[in-house]
Parts: structure tokens; C-alpha cells; sequence
């Protein structure tokens, strides 16, 4: 009697379903659902290779850049000191960007990832002084330099307000705006048949010359120059001035 009660109350209790603890995700600045780990070498590869890109997009000639970048997410598993890193079209700085992740070219540049990140800049940058419209040709008190993060910007060239004067705007600028390279309609530095100072820098010389214009450039374009009887490419720097491409 008492051996049959004790097989009926087992019967009658649930036995509880195992539970399997689910594996966390791995996380190189933020979570990666279902990637593989990433090691620390790597992560520092698609951040350098991020800050390559940007500020190849981004910096004036002879201007200095920063670049932080945070939230990164790495999908796939890239690495390579010659990794290379491509924004994606209309991709602006200050918010979150995405990145396509090649194998270096000499690897065949073949896809092998991608990357999501919040990208801030800290530059020196132009801004209105006032409100200006659309079509107006900026006079020296209409722009202000000023530095720090520019906000949500283009990835563009930021121009001092030095190099902006003369420049039509492509847009309406509210006071405070920055004014980036896609604002504008650049007048040029350098025109053709002008005599200009010249530089060509390798590694720590720089040594200057003279020579003349053989196109008309705005900042950061690539023109020809003509050295007595030798026509050589350079990019304009400033007003009147032209880097020599080595």
C-alpha cells in the first residue's frame, strides 16, 4: 500500500527541463551578434584603417585631424596592417558611419568585412559669422575659424575661412554653420599663367621653388606646373601655392 502511494506521487511531479546557458557574444566595442572573437591586434587594424580613410577625405592640405571612434562593430574577420576602409557613399561624420573592409592591395583588395562605428572628428573648421544665403560670394567677415568637433559634416575637405574667401556658397548657411568643401563652389588659388611659389617635401626636407601655373586650381586640386622647360603635377596648398607630388 505504501510502496504504491510513493510511485503515484512521482508520477505525478513534474521533473524541470534542463536549461542550457546561452554563450555571450563577443564584444570589440560593442556587441557582435554571432561573429567570430576578434582579437585586439585586429580591432586596432580596422580603427587605424578607419582613421586612414577619414581623414584622407577629410583633412585640408597641411591641416591636422582627429579622428575617435567609438561603438565599433566588426563584422567578419579582418586584419592586416595594410587593411583598407571605404565609407560608405553620402557618409557624414559626427554619427554613425559604415565601412566596407578590403585586404591590402597588394592582397588583391578583395572584400573581407565591414564595420560600424560613431565617427567624431576634432579639427580646426570655417563657420558664418552671419546668416547667409545661397549664391553669396563670401567676403573675409562672413567666415570665422574656429576648432573643435564640427558637428555632423560631409566627409569633405574643411577649409580654413582664409581659403574660403571669394567662394560662392552652394547653400544657405545659418549663423554659426560650417561652411565644408561640399558648401561651396571654391574660387580658385591658382590660375594659369600666374608665377607661383612651389614646394616638394620628402620626409623631413622641403625645399621650395618658383615656377608657373598651367591650370587654374582651388584648394586641394590637382594642377600642372611648369619648371623651366619640365611640366610636373602638384596640388594646390594655397594662394599661390602648389606641393609638388614627389
Amino acid at each position: 500500500m505504501l510502496a504504491a502511494l510513493i510511485l503515484a506521487l512521482a508520477a505525478s511531479t513534474p521533473v524541470p527541463a534542463a536549461v542550457v546557458a546561452a554563450a555571450p557574444a563577443p564584444v570589440i566595442g560593442a556587441p557582435v551578434s554571432g561573429a567570430p572573437a576578434i582579437g585586439a591586434a585586429a580591432e586596432a587594424d580596422v580603427r587605424a584603417a578607419i582613421v586612414r580613410a577619414v581623414q584622407a577625405r577629410v583633412a585640408a592640405p597641411h591641416a591636422r585631424v582627429e579622428v575617435a571612434i567609438e561603438s565599433l562593430r566588426i563584422h567578419g574577420a579582418p586584419a592586416g596592417s595594410g587593411l583598407q576602409a571605404t565609407p560608405d557613399a553620402g557618409s557624414r561624420a559626427g554619427g554613425p558611419m559604415r565601412f566596407i573592409l578590403r585586404a591590402a592591395a597588394g592582397a588583391g583588395g578583395l572584400r573581407i568585412g565591414s564595420a560600424d562605428a560613431v565617427v567624431r572628428l576634432q579639427a580646426r573648421f570655417a563657420r558664418a559669422t552671419r546668416a547667409l544665403g545661397a549664391g553669396a560670394i563670401l567676403a573675409p567677415g562672413d567666415v570665422e575659424t574656429a576648432a573643435g568637433d564640427p558637428g555632423r559634416v560631409a566627409l569633405v575637405p574643411l577649409p580654413s575661412a582664409d581659403a574660403l574667401v571669394g567662394a560662392r556658397l552652394r547653400r544657405a548657411v545659418a549663423v554659426g554653420g560650417v561652411i565644408a568643401g561640399d558648401a561651396v563652389t571654391a574660387a580658385p588659388l591658382v590660375r594659369r599663367g600666374d608665377e607661383i611659389t612651389t614646394a616638394v617635401r620628402v620626409g623631413p626636407v622641403l625645399a621650395q621653388g618658383r615656377a608657373t601655373a598651367l591650370d587654374d586650381g582651388a584648394l586641394g586640386a590637382v594642377v600642372r606646373v611648369q619648371i623651366e622647360k619640365r611640366q610636373l603635377r602638384g596640388r594646390v596648398s594655397g594662394a599661390g601655392e602648389v606641393e609638388i607630388t614627389p
